[in-house]
């Protein structure tokens, strides 16, 4: 293999890697997000606004 594949080589390996952490990162935030809004639906305080706001954002995320 020349030095050209082997750079091509590295340069797909790093790419690959850097869209596995974004994958990763991005599942994490919508894990996130999707407790905080079912926080939300739970509450005693939250008003049926928040809860129907709430609802439809999880709804949203889901798509």
């Amino acid at each position: 293999m020349d030095e050209s594949h082997k750079k091509a080589q590295a340069t797909r390996q790093r790419n690959q890697e850097a869209q596995r952490r974004r994958h990763e990162e991005q599942a994490e935030s919508i894990r996130v997000a999707r407790l905080a809004l079912q926080r939300v639906m739970e509450a005693q305080e939250a008003t049926p606004a928040e809860i129907l706001e709430a609802a439809r954002l999880l709804v949203e995320i889901g798509k």
